[in-house]
């Protein structure tokens, strides 16, 4: 196993720990699969993540960049890309290291991305049934029928904070020093 795949496991390890948390509804599940054109203008970040579930925590860099034909994203650790995504509205093609876990998908990523990043109108006429989105003050909140699954938080300008309560995990996107 090479040193960079060794830091990630704690980090798969959180994560199949949150995919693995119960849920309150059997469908509770919300993947987005938003068109890159649908942001509306042009993305490129370089972000820190850092994914928290069950007391633990792990961070990464991400680069992220969007135009209207896709979204492109990558994972780096030690310098090196573990994962990336490729979005161009119709097909996910998603690469990872080898042992990165099958429920770690390029669509959840992409899911949760597109929930920080995309306008509400845009997430508005793509979700199914039963799901709502709203604007309460400076955060968004995905409800499924009348429960709160998803909180997204801007809480200063270049940071995200996405609380998925259903599946048991957190997110923090930080911009890099420079990026808004």
């Amino acid at each position: 196993m090479t040193r960079p795949l060794r830091a990630w496991l704690p980090l798969l390890a959180l994560l199949l720990a949150a995919c693995a948390a119960p849920r309150p509804m059997a469908d509770s599940e919300l993947t987005l699969r938003l068109s890159p054109a649908s942001l509306g203008r042009v993305l490129a970040l370089q972000q820190r993540m850092t994914v928290s579930a069950h007391g633990r925590a792990q961070q990464m860099d991400v680069a992220i960049e969007v135009d209207a034909d896709a979204v492109r994203m990558a994972v780096m650790d030690f310098g090196q890309t573990v994962a990336r995504l490729d979005w161009d509205g119709r097909t996910l093609n998603e690469s990872r290291a080898k042992g990165w876990p099958d429920s770690v998908t390029g669509a959840r990523v992409l899911s949760d991305l597109q929930l920080v990043h995309w306008p509400l109108a845009a997430i508005r006429t793509a979700l199914p049934a039963g799901w709502s989105v709203e604007a309460e003050g400076t955060a968004r909140v995905v409800r499924f029928r009348d429960a709160t699954m998803i909180r997204v938080q801007y809480p200063a300008p270049g940071t995200a904070e996405l609380d998925n309560l259903a599946a048991g995990y957190r997110l923090r996107l930080d911009a890099w020093p420079g990026q808004k």
